[in-house]
């Protein structure tokens, strides 16, 4: 995730998707040249909120349960994580790949559905 224009940014999250998910649905909030707010429906009630700026890289993948994020990565100021077990907190990372956050975001998902 360097600097990539929306195109680009969206093309490595269908390809993680892919990798991680058999199924889901995107719908596009806004799709600009440089930014992007969009829905990942994996389930009933659970949906990733994904978002992204490429002028400033501001990006936030949030994985939402029954309308309250239940885990998630951003750049808020600097790479964190929001732990499943405490999605308030804010755990400090080093850049994660699309594909790492996907992948996490699979084993929470695996999680809530058994």
């Amino acid at each position: 995730m360097n600097n990539l224009n929306v195109e680009a940014f969206l093309s490595e999250v269908e390809a993680a998707l892919k990798n991680h998910f058999t199924g889901f649905k995107i719908q596009f909030l806004i799709r600009t040249p440089k930014s992007l707010k969009a829905n990942i429906h994996l389930d009933k009630n659970l949906f990733l909120a994904l978002r992204y700026n490429s002028r400033n890289e501001r990006t936030d993948f949030a994985l939402i349960h029954n309308n309250q994020r239940v885990f998630g990565y951003d750049n808020l100021k600097e790479w964190h994580s929001h732990p499943y077990e405490n999605p308030s907190r804010h755990i400090a990372c080093d850049k994660p790949s699309v594909d790492k956050i996907i992948s996490d975001i699979r084993k929470v998902y695996e999680a809530i559905k058994s």
